[in-house]
């Protein structure tokens, strides 16, 4: 009689008659069942998170309040000048203005005055100021002092989105819109101030393009037309801008090409950028 006892994956035994054989070398093994490694993927190194990329926060726009409380400290070398305009004044000829128009057309803007644009500082003008300064956090005088213009030309800026970007660069800038009449000054990318100007006829438009002022004279004539030109700086060949001894309202009449300024704005233009390069752009469709 035999039987066989098996090991798994070790050898089989055999037993005859109550006798165990031993396997001999020669004697087959079964060999032990082999599992194969589990299959390995290599791993790919997970990419380096980059930092989201932070926005650069926009300014907080400036309530009335703090406007106001800036402009307080207006001076004629500051930003947005002009000299105190009181009730019963008004513009008269050129060498008198008294930048009574200028405040009707801005109160127009400012959608608190209705009336005329006639250069005389009177009631309905008055009302208009006061409920100007009402509305921007301003003592309610009739008075358009100095600190009310400051607030009053910054709120009434015309065509904004419409000036160049040279304007807003480093350095100081003049820069002519012929499509709104007005004159910026930027510094280092700030607007420092914005008159009512006006430019050349049709016939002899204004030049647009990038220049630079070339020369300063207090006065000079026109060597063309035999006129007096005050605080002039050309910027191109004889173009240039001065106060005009002819402007009254901006809106009425043009010069042969130059940028014509009411002379007290072209004074302190003139005394702002007296030893600076003061660059001019001059843009904008005729008007």
């Amino acid at each position: 009689m035999s039987f066989k006892v098996f090991w798994p994956g070790v050898v089989t035994l055999t037993f005859v008659a109550g006798t165990l054989l031993v396997p001999s070398s020669a004697m087959a093994v079964d060999p032990a069942p082999t599992t194969p490694p589990p299959a390995t993927t290599p791993s790919t190194p997970s990419p380096t998170p980059k930092p989201t990329p932070r926005p650069t926060p926009k300014p907080t726009p400036l309530n009335a309040c703090q406007v106001a409380a800036i402009a307080k400290k207006t001076t004629a070398s500051r930003p947005f000048y002009r000299a105190a305009t009181k009730p019963g004044m008004r513009d008269g000829g050129p060498f008198a203005i008294n930048h009574v128009r200028e405040a009707q057309y801005r109160l127009r803007w400012a959608k608190v005055y209705s009336g005329s644009v006639n250069g005389r500082y009177g009631s309905s003008t008055k009302a208009a100021v006061k409920r100007f300064q009402a509305g921007n956090c301003l003592r309610a005088t009739g008075v358009l002092d100095t600190p009310t213009w400051a607030v009053l030309i910054q709120r009434t800026v015309r065509n904004r989105a419409a000036i160049p970007k040279i304007c807003k660069s480093a350095g100081w800038h003049s820069c002519y819109d012929r499509a709104s009449h007005q004159d910026f000054l930027f510094v280092n990318g700030k607007m420092f101030n914005v008159w009512l100007v006006r430019g050349g006829m049709y016939s002899s438009q204004t030049r647009t393009g990038n220049y630079a002022v070339q020369a300063r004279y207090r006065e000079k004539v026109s060597t063309l037309y035999h006129v007096k030109m005050y605080y002039f700086m050309p910027h191109s060949g004889g173009e240039g801008q001065h106060g005009s001894g002819f402007m009254v309202d901006p809106w009425t009449g043009h010069s042969h090409g130059c940028i014509n300024m009411y002379i007290k704005d072209a004074k302190v233009l003139y005394t702002l950028s007296a030893g600076k390069r003061l660059n001019v752009t001059v843009y904008g469709h005729w008007s």
